[in-house]
């Protein structure tokens, strides 16, 4: 290795060098790869490993002095997989029931199928076969079992017969009780049905239930019982049915709820260690109390012990299952002496009678549409419910029996769309809970989409992180804006200092971990700042700024800015529109394709019309110079928001159209050297829509646009698929129902997420974040998540932090005088094993567990590493890998493929 001296060679390769004293190497040329005979100064250290060690692994010391490799792990929790449909279509649906069948392994689903307009007399009588499959669920198509119109579906599955017995009442001929028994043909997912059978004579039945005993090998279904059509006075029923082939018989049936209406709402099951029925239900012949009686099957007949009440008031939506870890059963409804509140109850069955203990609260809300399944491999009891104290939403808690009481997790949201006719259900071969669901619109029992289903459980989903908020500015903030400047690893916000006349500043932000903290604010603007946009230029390294300068007329105006460390200086105002006043927001992207900044605006002439328009820059240094600007829209453009579409290298610009009713429109524009031109434009929402923000998708290649919309007062997703000069959508995709306010999107890649920063109009206007998954030319939303216990105001575009893998999100705190705030977010939640003190070293070798390990400590040189620059220290990074910057250092790099540890 050549050794040179103000760039002339002193010692040529191949020379021997002898140093009298010490000679410390500042820099090294080369890689290093020559280094040879490097002095041992480090120790090693054995240990058993604890789990399996890769040559080169960063290892930490356990408490109980075993070694590990420093790894990082995800939190998980409740939660919900995105949704679809299994309907095969947008029909609505009702009366939707479910159950697994352990012999074909697949679930099957009945619903009645009310067509493209809801009925609540229901539908032809439908079903369908599910496989589950991870966190997704496929479908084979829907059999028609009955063309005639149906209602309160139910259904079983009879494990002698390897048959599913589905009970309903025939809407079509006098609202008579029937049942048909199904064959599961796992190889083509279908099923194929025997003739229906009528079990309730001429009487009308409904409410029906069904559940199979495996003492006796029988089907039981319990009813309401009204004379022909509704006359006369009603019943509660239950009858016995025995399967052959693929036909039902029945015996008489038996009252256990005489006049007075008999019984509604009624819940079936098998307690398998005391071989009972226990049937629950609303007892009109006892006020309308939820109450249980248990039920012993002879024969073909069923008798029932004395009826036990479970809450003395009266009630409905009354549910019930069997724990099979515990032996116990669980009922669950809402008690109306508390507002409807969400209830469980723990019954123990002795004999033919039933004893509860103490009621435990799972909702305290009004809750109705109760639906429960267990789920065997936590051992865990899953209450869906519809949730009127929020907004209708479907939601589930899960909980878990210690003697005769029951404890509950917190609520999970599984859909922000309000939902009626849950219908869960667990596979037990793929360890699953799935569920089925209708969707309604704003009047609660009016279902007028497909059934969506999807995956839930109280454990295994993804658990957000939030991070504390940190204000940036003690001041009110209104316009500003964020961008992330991958090269220096910094967050840049921009906004107008309320606290300093709204002048146009700017700030640096460093995340770590779920925080961040900010150097000084430095101002590039000494005139009031507003509609700001925030970029980063990857290609010069460099941030520029837009916004309309009210100290020059309200023309539009950029500024380059130049991050070092946590500071940031500024280059001279460009004006980009130097005749019109900016009328609402501009929204900049970088085209990192072309190199080039685009940003979208709309203005007012001074005779006062109104454009929306483009432009396109080009970054030179600390300054930026623009081509002409492009018209893409003839008309007030309000709530412009543009992005690059990455995978089609095009630029996309969303607005709301205020001529045109204020409806959501998209166009797609091309860049060309320093100007862009525009295919047709496309709506996206034929309603009025407002505060429009979107992202791109780059796992996907799809857009993604959030809105709030007028029409239906909800807030709204909807993807966009970009083909040639124009875009295409899908079906816009409700993420909260109560609306919104403010809203941004940005889309996390490391995690395939999009993320929705929004203000909750239906929980006080609470900073909230709505995480959605893209599939298709759709989104599916799980469990929102609040960042802000107070009103969050002016939310602008979110950024995402890729080193840090994190979403930063900026935002006017309403509960702390409108103060600029940012706080740090995350679809996830992950943990590690390194902490400032446990790294000791570098593994020597591969070990398994158990083995004795050889650690090479601090001072030793490890040679398994790659791609190291020689000379440059690195740390310790969450998981394990080694990067330039963090807090537990590793050493520095002698070669390429050598650290000194600690060094």
């Amino acid at each position: 290795m050549a050794i040179q001296l103000a760039g002339n060679t002193v010692i040529h390769d191949n020379q021997n060098v002898q140093v009298s004293g010490v000679t410390t190497a500042s820099s090294f040329v080369g890689d290093g790869s020559q280094l040879t005979n490097l002095p041992a100064s480090g120790g090693t250290l054995e240990a058993t490993a604890s789990g399996t060690l890769a040559d080169g692994s960063k290892v930490i010391v356990n408490t109980d002095g075993t070694v590990s490799v420093v790894a990082q792990s995800e939190t998980t929790g409740p939660g919900s997989s995105p949704s679809g449909s299994f309907t095969g279509d947008t029909d609505a649906t009702i009366y939707v029931s479910s159950v697994y069948d352990p012999d074909t392994q697949k679930l099957i689903v009945v619903y009645a199928d009310t067509g493209g307009t809801f009925s609540s007399n229901g539908g032809p009588l439908r079903a369908v076969v599910a496989t589950v499959s991870g966190t997704s669920i496929s479908f084979g198509s829907p059999s028609t079992l009955s063309g005639n119109i149906v209602q309160y579906t139910s259904i079983a599955y009879d494990s002698t017969n390897d048959k599913v017995v589905i009970a309903y009442q025939d809407e079509s001929q006098g609202r008579v009780g029937k049942a048909v028994v199904g064959t599961v043909d796992g190889s083509n997912n279908t099923v194929s049905f025997g003739t229906p059978v009528t079990f309730s004579g001429s009487d009308t039945a409904d409410f029906t239930a069904i559940i199979y005993d495996s003492n006796s090998q029988k089907i039981v279904i319990a009813y309401r019982e009204y004379g022909n059509n509704y006359g006369g006075v009603g019943n509660g029923r239950a009858i016995v049915g025995t399967v052959s082939g693929t036909s039902i018989s029945f015996g008489s049936s038996t009252i256990f709820a005489a006049g007075s209406g008999g019984a509604w709402h009624i819940s079936l099951v098998y307690h398998p260690i005391a071989q009972k029925v226990v049937l629950t239900c609303s007892d009109d012949t006892n006020s309308g109390y939820p109450t249980s009686r248990v039920g012993t099957v002879s024969g073909t007949s069923i008798s029932f012990g004395t009826a036990v009440v479970i809450n003395s008031r009266n009630g409905s939506y009354v549910r019930s299952l069997y724990d099979p870890d515990t032996e116990k059963v669980i009922v669950a409804y809402p008690d109306y002496n508390s507002s409807g509140s969400g209830t469980a109850k723990v019954g123990t069955v002795s004999g033919t009678s039933i004893s509860f203990g103490s009621a435990s609260v799972f909702n305290s809300g009004n809750t109705v549409t109760i639906a429960m399944a267990y789920e065997a491999n936590t051992q865990k009891t899953i209450i869906c419910f519809t949730d009127r104290a929020n907004g209708d939403l479907g939601t589930f808690v899960s909980g878990t029996v210690s003697g005769t009481s029951i404890t509950f997790s917190s609520e999970t949201i599984f859909t922000n769309e309000k939902t009626w006719d849950t219908a869960p259900v667990y596979d037990s071969s793929a360890q699953k809970m799935a569920v089925f669901h209708t969707l309604s619109d704003n009047t609660l029992h009016n279902p007028v989409r497909a059934a969506t289903s999807k995956i839930i459980g109280s454990t295994g989903f993804s658990v957000p992180s939030v991070g504390s908020p940190e204000v940036f500015e003690s001041a009110t903030m209104y316009h500003f804006a964020a961008a992330y400047d991958s090269s220096n690893q910094k967050v840049v916000i921009a906004y107008g200092d309320g606290g300093n006349s709204y002048y146009g500043t700017a700030i640096v932000g460093t995340v770590s971990g779920t925080s961040i903290s900010f150097g000084t604010p430095v101002i590039f603007n000494t005139a009031d700042s507003k509609q700001m946009s925030a970029i980063f230029d990857s290609t010069n390294n460099k941030v520029i700024i837009t916004y309309k300068d009210m100290g020059n007329s309200g023309h539009g105006a950029a500024i380059v800015g130049t991050v070092s460390g946590t500071s940031i200086s500024f280059g001279s105002e460009v004006v980009f529109e130097p005749t019109n006043y900016i009328n609402q927001r501009t929204s900049a992207v970088y085209d990192s394709t072309n190199n080039k900044v685009v940003i979208a605006y709309g203005y007012i002439t001074p005779p006062g019309a109104y454009y929306g328009a483009a432009v396109v820059g080009t970054v030179s240094g600390t300054s930026i110079s623009f081509g002409s600007s492009t018209i893409f829209e003839t008309g007030h453009a309000n709530w412009v928001s543009a992005v690059h579409d990455s995978t089609n290298n095009k630029i996309v610009i969303s607005y709301q159209d205020v001529d045109n009713s204020n409806y959501g429109k998209a166009v797609v524009g091309t860049i060309s050297g320093t100007s862009i031109s525009f295919g047709s434009i496309t709506t996206f929402e034929s309603a009025a829509s407002y505060y429009n923000a979107a992202t791109f998708d780059s796992s996907n290649g799809k857009v993604v646009i959030v809105y709030y919309d007028g029409g239906s007062t909800q807030g709204k997703a909807i993807v966009g698929t970009v083909s040639g000069t124009s875009i295409s959508f899908g079906t816009p995709v409700v993420y909260n129902t109560a609306g919104s306010g403010y809203a941004s999107i940005v889309y996390d890649s490391s995690n395939q997420k999009v993320v929705i920063a929004y203000s909750d109009p239906g929980n006080s206007n609470y900073g909230t974040a709505a995480i959605g998954t893209v599939s298709g030319t759709s989104i599916s939303f799980g469990t929102p998540v609040v960042f802000e216990t107070a009103l969050a105001n002016y939310i602008p575009p979110s950024v995402y932090d890729s080193t840090n893998q994190k979403v930063v999100i900026t935002y006017a705190d309403g509960g702390n005088s409108d103060y600029g705030t940012a706080v740090v977010f995350s679809p996830t939640t992950m943990t590690t094993n390194l902490t400032s003190e446990n790294f000791i070293g570098i593994s020597d070798a591969s070990y398994t567990n158990g083995q004795t390990a050889t650690i090479q400590i601090s001072g030793s040189i490890d040679d398994a590493q790659s791609g190291l620059t020689p000379g440059q220290k690195y740390y310790v990074q969450d998981d394990g890998t080694l990067a330039e910057s963090g807090s537990v250092l590793a050493g520095t790099a002698v070669a390429s493929t050598k650290l000194i540890i600690n060094g």
